[in-house]
């Protein structure tokens, strides 16, 4: 019988098939979609970009950009995730399997809002966004619940990846499927492992860092639902 974490990690894995699938299609405002996730990449780089630049908090603040929100990269990494199951399924622990299954949660949720956030875009002819047209789209094509719930996600697996990196079983497991996952074609894969462990293992102090995080995206959702011109304090 598969475990709770494993087969949440399988529902995760093929919720972003089914988006990769979708931003395939030939009716899928792609050119919109990039435009979109360029912009929040540069928004949330303002955002923490205190954070970025002290050097106990930088590999976390990259590893928050460039991996848990790192644009259509994440279709290779989602198909080596499919292919390499059984082999983590039995060696990882299943807690581990399910703070993964968080992970790709969050990419989902955060692909389909922009999916969304794109599709507005197509509505009002927009092909870039400024602050002003980023508010309207973001109200407009997205729920408060799940806005929410998007942002307490990303507080939970920084906490679970906390308590993970002081694990030393969980860190030598990943680091001895170092070779075969790179013999196997699952290079991608294996460093988007260990690059999070490694950024949270170096974090001068987590909890900071997580909050930091979480009070920053939380109010300036709150201030974009309200009506704010200037969420983001810039």
């Amino acid at each position: 019988m598969i475990k709770p974490g494993a087969q949440r990690l399988r529902d995760m894995l093929a919720r972003n098939h089914a988006i990769a699938l979708r931003v395939q299609e030939t009716d899928f405002p792609l050119a919109r979609f990039n435009s979109l996730q360029h912009w929040q990449r540069t928004r949330i780089a303002r955002t923490f970009e205190d954070l970025a630049q002290r050097q106990g908090y930088r590999p976390a603040v990259q590893f928050f950009l460039t991996e848990l929100y790192g644009g259509l990269d994440f279709r290779q990494r989602d198909q080596d995730m499919g292919r390499v199951m059984p082999v983590m399924i039995r060696f990882l622990p299943d807690r581990t399997l399910g703070t993964m299954s968080e992970a790709f949660e969050l990419q989902a949720i955060s692909l389909e809002f922009d999916m969304a956030m794109a599709g507005e875009m197509e509505q009002r002819g927009l092909h870039s966004l400024n602050m002003k047209t980023y508010c309207e789209v973001y109200r407009a094509a997205n729920d408060q619940p799940g806005r929410e719930r998007q942002i307490l996600l990303i507080r939970a697996i920084g906490y679970d990846l906390d308590k993970l990196v002081h694990w030393p079983l969980v860190n030598h497991l990943v680091r001895l499927l170092r070779g075969p996952a790179h013999a196997a074609g699952f290079g991608n894969l294996q460093e988007f492992l260990e690059n999070g462990l490694a950024a949270f293992r170096a974090l001068e102090d987590p909890a900071y860092f997580i909050e930091t995080i979480y009070e920053r995206e939380w109010g300036a959702m709150k201030e974009m639902f309200a009506g704010a011109r200037q969420p983001f304090g810039f």
